[in-house]
């Protein structure tokens, strides 16, 4: 369940009570008239059941709460209650089944600019895939792929576009067109310097490279694993998974990728660094088709599901 805090203006107050008290899915109703300053109006809080949420918040928008109000949702953790309950069992859709689209957008709209910090992760990433990559070291892969902040933005970008948001859009395109040659840079300067101090391991330079392997030459088989890897995150991330779980799932096709790129150019293998930007650029479609064409079918299918429990949705008594 989620808990929904709604700050609304005295005169819409009766209507928002009605959209609350009409849904199934809502318990634990209270009002607190006139508790709030700014903006002012009443506090109205409820829980609601996930698959209630996002018919609520569109009626609650169309009745002009977000204009003069304000409405803010948490995830509840633990609901212990009979109500809660019998919310539960009058909503026939799954829990699992729902994503609410607020909280998506939310979620990913914190992560959709270019920052310092993003920038600064970014060359830490691909400085520690570089020393994988010259290393053969797996172990240092997953340590890249850890600290790389790169789905954040890409799944920033598979939002905005299903909301048609151009303007959050370019910013997510902006963070990623920025980050991942950063990260290149990066690991093209350390890959320079331990070449000048003749720190290339011996292996490397003999051709053994079971890493770098895996990073060169895009393929059908890659752009499906980036596709797959996009729409489980995108998945993970409506149910509100580990962040840290699907940054890792998804940045396995990306990061090394880029960083092979540095590494290549530094070493005077352009045409390695090239096939690394391919394939780099596969999993990014990968990456973004999957994670679009998830939410669209997502969205279709919560709305069709919504229109059929519109059905029974219970009607309001008529007046005295």
């Amino acid at each position: 369940m989620l808990h929904l805090r709604i700050i609304t203006p005295p005169e819409l107050t009766a209507t928002v009570l009605q959209e609350l008290a009409d849904d199934p899915g809502v318990t634990h109703l209270t009002v607190d008239r006139g508790a709030a300053t700014e903006p002012p109006g009443d506090l109205v809080c409820c829980d609601v059941v996930r698959a209630s949420v996002n018919p609520l918040l569109r009626r609650l928008r169309a009745a002009g709460v977000a204009e003069g109000g304000g409405i803010t949702m948490t995830e509840l953790e633990a609901v212990v209650s009979a109500a809660a309950d019998r919310a539960h069992a009058e909503i026939l859709t799954p829990e699992i089944d729902t994503i609410v689209w607020e909280e998506v957008s939310a979620r990913t709209s914190d992560d959709s600019a270019f920052s310092v910090s993003f920038g600064v992760l970014m060359v830490l990433a691909g400085i520690i895939a570089a020393v994988a990559v010259v290393t053969n070291n797996p172990v240092l892969i997953v340590g890249a792929m850890i600290v790389s902040p790169d789905y954040g933005p890409m799944a920033a970008l598979s939002v905005a576009l299903l909301n048609r948001a151009y303007g959050q859009a370019w910013r997510s395109f902006r963070a990623l067109a920025l980050g991942f040659p950063l990260a290149a840079l990066a690991s093209l300067l350390i890959t320079l310097v331990a070449r000048g101090l003749g720190r290339i391991p011996a292996a490397y330079l003999a051709g053994e490279r079971p890493l770098s392997g895996l990073l060169i030459g895009a393929n059908l088989g890659a752009f499906v694993v980036a596709f797959v890897a996009g729409a489980a995150g995108i998945v993970a991330l409506g149910r509100a998974k580990s962040g840290a779980v699907v940054g890792v799932l998804v940045s396995i096709t990306t990061i090394p990728a880029a960083s092979n790129v540095g590494v290549a150019l530094a070493m005077g293998d352009p045409s390695e660094a090239g096939r690394s930007l391919s394939i780099l650029l596969v999993n990014l479609a990968g990456l973004l088709a999957g994670g679009v064409l998830t939410l669209l079918g997502t969205r279709v299918w919560a709305r069709r599901i919504e229109a059929g429990r519109a059905i029974f949705r219970p009607k309001p008594k008529p007046g005295p």
